[in-house]
């Protein structure tokens, strides 16, 4: 039968335009008198087998191959030209697993895979076919009514769909006028009615009790014998399109948009925090929806599609980019409209639920994840401890709640907002209702301290200088008092409640304080401390006594006497507390003493035991460097090692025997001139810095208690140049048995400390450039010991060429000779030196470089060298609009700045080679059309030249006159700075 039936062809079926195919299918059946499944197994039998895959639901659609395709455009007596151009899907897919040959068919269902679709008008489909007989199309937003029958083509998952009349609904008819001029008018009309379908869709799910009309118009659009509960899920684009449609249109409007633009400047840059904030924005909705009352429950919003939407324009205003506009039109998952087919789904799995005793496990929605939400639960229940303890969700970072990363899942948290479902914001408010602002988080910590402050003692008093206040407290209420005007709004509303406003603001006065009453409370916290601990030597930077910052006070008067800034008065005050306040030698030494001093207390002190028994072992170790360096010390360092009982005779009879000579000669010379008058005026002339220098110590240069382990570490230095010829010797090297390499890399550290501080390099260390002159090169060392092992390799003529006598090949070395070559020009002088020296001169590395490192090279100049071309061009033209093949004295302009345009548009941010062209013209890189801001430019010049305008541009100034609302707000500054204004 399937095989007469192919062959016999006897009806002609026609498509209906944009009709889906298996409806198209459905069609043929019917005329046949067959079902569409026998129809799909008739046009794929082959060799008795049928190729027929997926389900078959009222609302699949059926993907054909080529073979099957074939059969279909015999059966119904169509060209495949019509069938191709009237069925959307007719080509769109070829299914896959089959020969080509032989007929198949895919059947799919679903959103994802099945495009947006509704039932074709049945007074239409009468009127093209002459038959009245069902069929289904594919619609897109504007075209669900059919504005002859006055119908609404509704789609219902797992049918065929559903007419509905809409005699009693005229604004839905208007709606529909209104949709089609739009999308005529504007070309991101499509995109606004997406932006607008999420932001009705959010409105009809608060089902706020205000709303009257749509209540009224669910009533009257309900079909006989539909339950109302499965019909206000049905009908929820139908009910919200008028509103939809007027929402689009206020999107796109572009006076509407230059407004909140004006507001957004006012706003001093800030975006909003609410809804509340852009006024104009909400007064166009009230006045284009007719709902006085709608602005009053989107002043608090703080999410959803609206917010968003309004968030990404600001940004948008201040930083006019392609990427500003795509993401203005980006709808985040979380508010999107749940799929038709979700919805009746949910609606009976509700309604089971209610009638059931037991409720069955929810259905995952359709891009949702448990686990995501069961993360979430588990932070929100540690954020919830969070704020019960302090009152807030201002965390720092590195912020630990019970262990979990509790600071790390807030910032999480707040990057994700935007696009964060209602429910996740909705629990973080009732939290924190400023647990995400536009200003820092630290500003909003510091706030809740004066919040605390203000329950605690009542609103602060700005104009007295906040008494009462901490210091630190005191001033970031003052400072925000001084940058008042620059606050957002909401900040300002903040600091109302702390009784800061407007006036206060103005009249504040900052928190002072006595000095001498500050002086005398830190004095009072030093004495404090003197007497607890018995010196100030234990004060670190960061030690706090009693909630006072001592450490931080004591470096601040430590540094003063270092540079001679601390007063005669302050500094004999913490002479009277601690003589030994700022000690001549390190701290540490001081602290090492004090600790010293604690551990002879218990045994009555004053006097120590051969090996110092009684003391702690870090007690014992210092003592015993001190007796040993003892001559090496300062008198007051003398004096204090004395009180512990720590005589000279005692020092020097247990300190080596060659130090003991020149400590008893440095004594003796010392003597001598003290028991001299002239001497004792001599020593008493001597700088403070001689004064104080320890004994034996030369005045530049080597230690002599250290000239002996010199000469023996530079004697195995001498031993390894001997063998290798130089001294770059890696870090971790020895020579018999002696550390080289890490004595030499100290060696360098100091001679790079001393060549820093402007000081003059070591006497002793010219007898380590006697050995290598290059032991401390100015470069990195990896290249110094790489530079040695080509010298060896070229004298010993080793993978050598015939060319240069250099080393080629695939090898470590061969390859570093060819960077160097290729690097030539930017290496250091000496460098070059080096390696003339081996053979590689600058012509020589010139002719090693190939080809393509060579176009490289010249390809690829420094933006540094290549700015001064652009500053050129921009000079003589007034602009960097140039095109891609100008080339500006020699120079490849065009394609240069075509590769920066290329790297700004990918990258997140400003780079700085795009803020110094943008000095040179701020739309170098505009966000509209190129070809736009080139026609601007030749007309701009043509006009200040006084020369007559060419029919093109005169031809371009009109249309810009008559789109002129559909140009940015920095095209209609641009155009109205020349003359151009709106027709």
């Amino acid at each position: 039968m399937g095989t007469l039936l192919l062959a016999a062809g006897a009806f002609r079926v026609a498509p209906l335009q944009g009709e889906m195919t298996l409806s198209f299918l459905g069609r043929i059946a019917d005329r046949y008198g067959l079902t569409v499944r026998s129809l799909l197994s008739t046009v794929t039998k082959a060799a008795g087998q049928q190729d027929v895959v997926g389900a078959l639901q009222g609302d699949s659609e059926v993907f054909l191959n080529a073979a099957a395709r074939d059969r279909v455009a015999a059966l119904c007596r169509v060209p495949q030209v019509d069938l191709r151009r009237a069925l959307p899907a007719w080509t769109r897919e070829e299914p896959l697993g089959c020969p080509k040959e032989r007929p198949a068919a895919r059947l799919h269902n679903g959103v994802e895979t099945v495009a947006a679709w509704g039932p074709a008008c049945p007074g239409c489909v009468a009127a093209r076919t002459g038959r009245v007989a069902p069929a289904r199309v594919y619609l897109a937003a504007h075209q669900r009514f059919c504005p002859r029958h006055r119908c609404w083509l509704m789609s219902v998952p797992g049918s065929g769909g559903r007419v509905v009349g809409l005699s009693g609904c005229p604004e839905v008819v208007q709606a529909q006028e209104d949709h089609r001029r739009l999308l005529r008018r504007s070309p991101v009309a499509g995109s606004a009615f997406e932006v607008a379908e999420a932001v009705t869709a959010w409105w009809w799910a608060q089902q706020w009790p205000e709303e009257t009309l749509w209540p009224a118009r669910l009533c009257a659009t309900v079909p006989k014998g539909e339950e109302p509960g499965r019909w206000r899920v049905l009908a929820r684009g139908l009910v919200t399109y008028p509103e939809t449609v007027a929402v689009a249109g206020m999107l796109v409007d572009q006076t509407m948009r230059r407004r909140i633009a004006t507001q957004v400047r006012d706003l001093r840059g800030h975006v909003p925090f609410c809804l509340g904030d852009l006024t104009v924005l909400i007064g166009e909705l009230v006045r284009c929806l007719r709902r006085p009352w709608l602005a009053d429950r989107l002043t608090s919003c703080v999410d959803g599609p609206l917010f968003a939407w309004a968030h990404q324009y600001c940004k948008a205003v201040e930083v006019p980019n392609c990427d500003g506009q795509r993401l203005l039109w980006k709808i985040h998952p979380a508010h999107r409209p749940r799929p038709l087919a979700d919805e009746p789904a949910q609606y009976l799995q509700e309604v089971t639920v209610s009638e059931a005793a037991e409720a069955p496990l929810p259905k995952r929605r359709r891009g949702h994840s448990r686990q995501a939400d069961e993360a979430f639960e588990a932070g929100l229940t540690r954020a919830r401890a969070y704020a019960a303890a302090r009152g807030h969700l201002a965390t720092r970072a590195d912020t630990l709640q019970d262990g979990f990363p509790l600071g790390a899942w807030m910032t999480n948290q707040r990057m994700l907002r935007l696009g964060m479902p209602a429910w996740r914001g909705a629990a973080l408010r009732a939290l924190d209702p400023y647990w995400d602002t536009p200003w820092p988080t630290l500003w909003q910590r510091t706030y809740h301290q004066a919040k605390c402050h203000v329950a605690e003692r009542g609103p602060v008093d700005a104009r007295g200088g906040f008494p009462g206040t901490g210091l630190s407290l005191g001033e970031w209420l003052y400072l925000q008092c001084t940058g008042y005007l620059d606050l957002h709004p909401e900040q300002q509303r903040l600091l109302a409640r702390l009784g800061i406003d407007a006036a206060a603001a103005r009249d504040a006065r900052p928190r002072r304080r006595s000095q001498r009453a500050g002086e005398e409370e830190a004095l009072a916290h030093a004495r404090a401390w003197v007497s607890e601990y018995g010196s100030l030597a234990g004060v670190s930077v960061s030690t706090v006594h009693e909630g006072y910052p001592l450490g931080r006070w004591l470096s601040d008067r430590r540094g003063q006497m270092g540079r001679g800034v601390l007063s005669p008065g302050r500094a004999e005050a913490l002479t009277r507390i601690d003589p030994w306040w700022r000690p001549p030698w390190h701290m540490s030494w001081q602290r090492s003493y004090e600790h010293a001093c604690r551990q002879l207390q218990p045994v009555g002190g004053g006097e120590l035991v051969a090996g110092f028994p009684l003391m702690d072992r870090p007690a014992q170790e210092w003592l015993r460097i001190q007796q040993r360096r003892y001559h090496l010390l300062q008198p007051g360092q003398h004096d204090l090692l004395g009180r512990l009982g720590l005589k000279p005779e005692t020092a020097i009879a247990e300190a080596p025997a060659s130090t003991v000579s020149a400590s008893a000669a440095a004594v003796r010379a010392l003597g001598d001139l003290q028991g001299d008058e002239e001497g004792a005026g001599a020593v008493g002339s001597l700088p403070a810095v001689a004064q104080h220098r320890p004994l034996g110590v030369s005045r530049v240069g080597q230690r002599p208690d250290h000239r002996a382990r010199f000469d023996s570490a530079l004697v195995h230095a001498r031993a390894w140049a001997d063998v290798h010829g130089h001294l770059a010797v890696p870090r971790d090297t020895q020579q018999s048995g002696f550390v080289l390499g890490a004595w030499l890399f100290g060696q360098r550290n100091r001679a790079k400390q001393r060549a820093r501080k402007g000081e003059h390099a070591s006497p002793h260390l010219e007898q380590l450039a006697a050995i290598d002159p290059w032991w401390n090169p100015p470069w990195d060392l990896h290249w110094q010991r790489n530079y040695y092992r080509a010298r060896d390799a070229i004298r010993a003529g080793r993978g050598a060429d015939t060319a240069g006598g250099l080393p080629i090949g695939k090898d470590a070395l061969g390859i570093w000779v060819q960077r160097q070559c290729t690097l030539y020009d930017s290496l250091h002088p000496d460098q070059q030196h080096l390696l003339a020296a081996i053979g590689i001169t600058r012509g020589a590395a010139r002719a090693r470089v190939s080809p393509r490192d060579s176009r490289r090279l010249t390809t690829t100049p420094r933006f540094d060298t290549d700015i001064a071309h652009a500053r050129s061009y921009a000079a003589r033209y007034g602009h960097l609009v140039a095109r891609s093949s100008e080339e500006h004295e020699g120079f490849p302009i065009g394609r240069w700045l075509a590769e920066h345009r290329q790297r700004a548009r990918k990258r997140n941010g400003t780079s700085p080679q795009a803020r110094v062209l943008a000095d040179l013209d701020p739309w170098w890189n505009p966000p509209w059309s190129f070809t736009w801001q080139r026609h601007y430019h030749q007309y701009r010049t043509t006009r200040v030249a006084g020369q007559p305008i060419s029919p093109d541009l005169q031809r371009w100034a009109c249309k810009q006159t008559v789109l002129w609302d559909q140009l940015d707000p920095p095209q209609q500054g641009l155009l109205t700075a020349i003359g151009i204004h709106p027709g």
